[in-house]
C-alpha cells in the first residue's frame, strides 16, 4: 500500500486528518480502522479513481496488490466529492484527465 505524495483529504478538520493518515499507515498492525474511506487508482484496470472503505482491503483478493492511494475522506459522501475535486484539479494543471500519468510524475 502505497501513500502518493499528492495525497488529498476531503471535508474533514484537522484531528480528522490526522487521524485518517495516522490510520492508513497503521493499517496492517491494527485490527479496524473506523470511518475512513480511501481513494486509490484503478484496481483492476477500469475507471479513473475507486473509493474503497479502508477496512474492506483486508479482504484476500486486495492482500496481494498495489494499492496506489492518492486521497482519503470520512465519509462515502465526503469522498465522491474529492474525487471530483480531484478530476477538477487536474483537468486544471494539465488539460486533461489522465490521472495515472498525474499521479505517476
Amino acid at each position: 500500500m502505497v501513500i502518493d505524495d499528492k495525497f488529498y483529504v476531503g471535508g474533514a478538520r484537522d484531528r480528522q486528518i490526522i487521524r485518517m493518515v495516522r490510520g492508513i499507515r497503521r493499517f496492517h498492525r491494527v485490527k479496524y480502522v473506523p470511518g475512513v474511506f480511501v481513494i486509490t487508482l484503478p484496481l483492476f484496470g477500469d475507471g479513473i479513481l475507486e473509493i474503497y472503505e479502508l477496512n474492506e482491503l483486508r479482504q484476500k483478493i486486495y492482500t496481494d496488490m498495489a494499492i496506489h492511494i492518492v486521497g482519503a475522506a470520512p465519509s462515502r459522501f465526503q469522498a465522491v466529492l474529492l474525487v471530483r475535486d480531484i478530476i477538477d484539479d487536474i483537468y486544471k494543471k494539465t488539460g486533461d484527465v489522465d490521472v495515472e500519468r498525474f499521479f505517476a510524475s
